[in-house]
């Protein structure tokens, strides 16, 4: 049983001093809080309050001693936890991010029901609970997913003569992907440069923050690359003002890896996006505006990376500023992707398109590692021209 410490100030010969307490919850549920002390005289030191404490006999204060869900899941995800080095022992180990996440979820759960006894809790009460929030699907099966591995826990321990598992929800079937049409393209991108630098100013950004920002969103649009990978690109993976090697992206935990989604450990995805002219032409003229940065990344802001939800947000703001109902059409960020597929479908064969959206079949895997990656840009190059005459 978790006992709690506490100091609080009382009264003792008309004098005010701070004695030391404790609290625990009982098999109820039910906050205790009693005085650290025998016959009458309290705790004046944390010292003694703790010696008290640890004389303290769990049977004499809940005679059932039954093991609650905060006896044995208030410290499931920290450092070093049991249940940590067990996964790392499995070669399963979380990145920094997934860790915060499992940690907010797990802190949500044990605030209902921490003090509940592990014995008496039911599955089908938590699950009215998941159920009961104003949260979506995804997020709610996030908190399933991190009870459902306390509950697989419980069991292998033998504290249940079951698993405790809730079944996760169907997800609704999502909105589709909105894409810009070619109008749109032409209105967002007009080719003289202040009507361009007007089309995406947001009050409160420098014109060398607003053109930085819209030559990463065009980059995105006339290469198909994901944030991930635009907030990773360096100048080195410019190769001869013609195309990109796509070799690295930013995780979840804000870090540089050199791999892209879904890689594995024999094949890293790699892959090479063709340059069209003008996106050549606007990243060179970025780059000439800053001749002083201090890092390799061609996309900063303020000094750091830009980060993926601000992007996003500030692409949402520059469409709503131009007439563009981005909520009802559910375009975001990624759409730029989908834009780029649909258009260069109908320019590019279906071989070509996979090798620079990362659209991968089992046969062609082979081609994401460098030296293979490189191999296919003189056959990629063969479609520069056809790309030139999209994005102009």
């Amino acid at each position: 049983m978790i006992k709690h410490l506490y100091k609080r100030t009382i009264k003792r010969n008309g004098k005010e001093i701070k004695a030391w307490y404790y609290w625990f919850y009982d098999e109820f549920g039910k906050q205790v809080r009693k005085s650290c002390g025998q016959n009458g005289k309290p705790c004046l030191t944390k010292r003694e309050a703790e010696m008290f404490i640890d004389s303290l006999d769990d049977e004499e204060i809940n005679p059932k001693n039954k093991i609650t869900f905060n006896d044995f899941a208030l410290h499931f995800y920290d450092d070093n936890s049991p249940f940590l080095i067990k996964m790392k022992n499995k070669e399963r180990v979380y990145k920094r991010q997934t860790l915060y996440q499992k940690r907010l979820y797990l802190g949500r759960f044990l605030d209902k029901f921490g003090t509940f006894a592990i014995e008496d809790l039911k599955p089908v009460d938590v699950e009215n609970w998941v159920l009961s929030m104003d949260l979506s699907v995804s997020v709610m099966n996030n908190i399933i997913s991190v009870i459902n591995e306390v509950g697989k826990e419980i069991y292998i321990y033998h504290l249940l003569p079951y698993p405790f598992q809730i079944e996760h929800l169907k997800r609704k079937l999502k909105k589709p992907k909105g894409i810009l049409t070619p109008d749109e393209i032409k209105m967002l991108f007009p080719l003289d440069y202040n009507s361009l630098i007007k089309t995406w100013h947001v009050i409160g950004e420098s014109e060398i923050d607003t053109i930085k920002f819209v030559t990463m969103i065009y980059t995105i649009l006339s290469t198909g690359m994901r944030s991930c990978e635009i907030r990773a690109l360096k100048a080195e993976q410019i190769i001869d003002d013609s195309a990109i090697l796509l070799n690295a992206m930013i995780d979840s935990d804000n870090e540089r890896v050199d791999h892209l989604k879904k890689a594995t450990e024999t094949d890293l995805k790699w892959r090479i996006a063709i340059l069209p002219e003008r996106t050549r032409i606007l990243l060179n003229n970025l780059r000439l505006m800053e001749t002083n940065k201090q890092t390799d990344y061609i996309f900063e802001y303020k000094g750091d990376l830009y980060d993926s939800s601000f992007i996003n947000s500030h692409f949402k703001i520059v469409l709503r500023n131009n007439g563009i109902d981005e909520a009802g059409r559910n375009i975001t960020i990624h759409s730029l992707r989908f834009t780029y597929n649909t258009m260069m479908k109908r320019e590019v064969s279906g071989e070509d398109l996979r090798l620079m959206m990362g659209h991968t079949t089992e046969a062609m895997s082979e081609y994401y590692d460098r030296s293979k990656a490189l191999d296919n840009l003189p056959e990629l190059l063969k479609n520069k021209n056809r790309i030139d005459s999209i994005f102009n």
